[in-house]
């Protein structure tokens, strides 16, 4: 053992000190590392589209939370609504920063003078609170390419109408009744009345034209002159009056049926149907007084 130690000893302090400079190194390189730093969660807000609001109380509840600076910053985007066509129309932008399977038979049956009105499905979207509108509307818009499920196109597609058709009707039902049951009822009476060749004679409509919150509109209002009051022009109204919620849309393409022709809203908060006009005149007098 002598022998060896002897034979090898000059090798001890070169062996020492590489030990001692690799362990330095190594110190060094863990110590003077720039420490990891980690990244702050990025924040997120929630934003709610209520049922029944239409896109100028979206634009005004965007730039109340800063997603937008001004309302026509939303309206560059999806178009201007207009309460009267005719003094307003004008083409609708192209919205080619949205991708989704579904866009070509979403929009089919769109006037390309119309507002992006009623595409707007009411739900609580999670968003970046630094989003800007453009990501915020890919969300919206692939929310209701998922909602509208396949059963239910083919449903729509029976029935011979487009799904321009079921927005149209399901946001005017949306404004005029309160619960799903009734959404299901009114959207049967308003089918039957266009299938008759009725007009529906929605006061929603006619407050839409009017920027009024009536639940019966005026002599006066009914008689304006728009393509959105189907008390002057039978069919549907030129494009949706509201954001309807999903309920609406799928109360209007599976209707309750029934055999009522007409209902109103009462005092109490309730829909009264009728299958006579005289019974409806009976229930406003009973219920509105």
């Amino acid at each position: 053992m002598n022998l060896i130690f002897e034979k090898y000893k000059f090798l001890l302090i070169p062996t020492a000190l590489a030990i001692f400079l690799f362990g330095g190194l190594l110190s060094y390189r863990h110590f003077s590392r720039p420490k990891r730093v980690a990244i702050p969660p990025r924040a997120e807000i929630n934003i709610t589209i209520i049922p029944g609001w239409n896109l100028r109380q979206i634009a005004a509840d965007w730039q109340a939370k800063g997603l937008i600076k001004s309302e026509d910053e939303l309206y560059d985007l999806v178009g201007k609504p207009a309460y009267n066509y005719k003094a307003h129309a004008r083409r609708a932008p192209v919205l080619d920063f949205v991708s989704t399977s579904s866009f070509d038979y979403f929009f089919a049956g769109k006037s390309k003078y119309l507002s992006y009105e009623g595409y707007f499905l009411p739900d609580t979207y999670r968003v970046y609170a630094d989003a800007n509108a453009k990501d915020i509307i890919k969300k919206i818009f692939n929310h209701l390419d998922e909602d509208i499920t396949p059963e239910m196109r083919a449903e729509i597609s029976r029935q011979g109408k487009s799904f321009q058709d079921i927005l149209n009707m399901a946001s005017v039902v949306e404004k005029e009744a309160p619960t799903a049951d009734s959404m299901g009822m009114v959207a049967d009476i308003f089918w039957r009345r266009l299938k008759s060749g009725w007009p529906l004679q929605s006061c929603a409509t006619i407050n839409y034209i009017t920027g009024k919150n009536d639940p019966a509109a005026s002599a006066k209002d009914k008689v304006i002159d728009s393509l959105y009051n189907t008390y002057k022009y039978p069919g549907l109204p030129l494009g949706p009056i509201s954001n309807p919620s999903f309920n609406a849309i799928k109360a209007v393409i599976y209707p309750i049926k029934n055999d009522y022709w007409y209902f109103m809203s009462g005092t109490d908060g309730q829909l009264h149907f009728a299958k006579t006009l005289d019974e409806h005149n009976r229930n406003v007098y009973k219920y509105l007084r």
